[in-house]
């Protein structure tokens, strides 16, 4: 039986970014190498990616509803890390729906290559968007001692901290 770590949100992370990644270099060995394996693999790869940025997001997005109350400066890098992360899901669908485009194009002369080339550049956008998510993520992590190993209030001085997270 599969066990599931509470809270889910950091386990959810790692999936989908080893995915895309892994998609990501196939897409760019696929300029060198236009094999029909490798562009239905790394098509796969983005897509599979894609699936799991999907549920990584709503773990965030769950764990995130249930934190009740944090600091000012935590509660900005927070909007900023939801920010990021909105930005590299639709990326990752953009690059899966590439990956998908070069596909069906393959045996299209002259098409294929410009496909390839496009893919290539909404890949590489992806990993800015996916650079960006993963830092904040981890400032979160190591400088604010934000997430599932935070520091819980002492009881009674909950209305010291007092900005919501929205």
């Amino acid at each position: 039986m599969l066990h599931l770590p509470d809270p889910v949100h950091p386990f959810a992370v790692h999936f989908p970014v080893a995915f895309l990644l892994a998609g990501i270099v196939m897409m760019a060995l696929l300029l060198l190498w236009p094999k029909v394996g490798l562009t239905r693999l790394a098509a796969g790869f983005l897509l599979v990616g894609a699936l799991g940025a999907t549920w990584a997001h709503q773990t965030g997005m769950a764990e995130a509803s249930a934190v009740r109350y944090v600091g000012e400066s935590v509660a900005g890098v927070v909007r900023k890390h939801r920010a990021d992360a909105d930005l590299m899901l639709w990326a990752a669908w953009l690059a899966a729906a590439a990956g998908v485009a070069v596909v069906f194009t393959r045996r299209i002369p002259g098409v294929t290559v410009l496909v390839r080339l496009g893919a290539v550049g909404v890949c590489l956008f992806l990993l800015w968007t996916m650079q960006a998510a993963m830092h904040t993520g981890s400032e979160l992590t190591h400088t604010h001692f934000f997430g599932p190993n935070a520091p819980k209030p002492w009881p009674g001085t909950e209305e010291v901290i007092r900005l919501r997270v929205e």
